[in-house]
């Protein structure tokens, strides 16, 4: 839908911060509707108001206008996931609060929204993939792995590799789940569900499924 005259007006009217976040707010728009590739500046300006001129004395051109995009939502919606885990706290009361604040992280609509737009033009944009692996999935998994590791040392826990076990964490808490509301199979989950998912994970993350757990051994490939 294009922007009325008086909309367009008001608009261009706004202090600079206001207008960038306008236009970036429409370009998210639009770059999830269509794609990277099949989307205008026209498109943009259609929605947001301004000019071809503006855009490019901001962010010189469409390739930038998505670089600044992705690098915003990644920053800010991404920021629970990147929480430094307080160590010494009882582990499972840890893993607990870790897993709740990676799931309420994943599943809200900006964060679906960048991992859509990741998962389209990654390839593309491979600078911008790891922008977003980085600001949340590989942060995440660093912090859990100090985690583990404190706790490996003070011999709550035994696992052979540390980084392997956090990644596997995270994995779990994904699930399938996640897949299903990235591809808009259906909705996400709501409190009560989430939190069936956490318990399951910490559960089975913490205690295995077997009644006598043998000591781990590496696999012989």
């Amino acid at each position: 839908m294009k922007t009325s005259l008086s909309e367009s007006k008001k608009k261009k009217n706004l202090p600079a911060a206001q207008r960038q976040e306008v236009l970036l707010k429409a370009a998210s728009e639009v770059f999830l509707e269509k794609g990277y590739a099949a989307t205008s500046l026209d498109d943009i300006i259609g929605r947001a108001g301004g000019s071809r001129r503006s855009i490019y004395a901001q962010f010189g051109g469409k390739e930038g206008l998505f670089n600044a995009l992705v690098t915003k939502i990644a920053s800010q919606a991404l920021a629970p996931m990147r929480q430094e885990i307080d160590k010494e706290t009882d582990l499972r009361e840890a893993l607990f609060a870790y897993a709740e604040s990676i799931l309420s992280a994943l599943f809200t609509p900006t964060v679906l929204d960048l991992s859509r737009l990741a998962l389209a033009d990654g390839a593309r944009f491979p600078d911008l993939a790891k922008v977003y692996f980085a600001s949340g999935p590989g942060s995440a998994v660093e912090s859990l792995t100090r985690l583990l590791e404190a706790a490996k040392n003070r011999g709550e826990i035994q696992c052979l590799r540390c980084d392997i076990t956090a990644s596997q964490f995270v994995g779990a808490l994904r699930d399938n789940l996640y897949l299903q509301v990235l591809l808009r199979l259906r909705p996400a989950p709501e409190q009560e569900e989430r939190a069936a998912l956490v318990t399951s994970v910490v559960e089975i993350f913490l205690h295995g499924i077997l009644t006598a757990r043998p000591k781990p051994q590496p696999m012989v490939m």
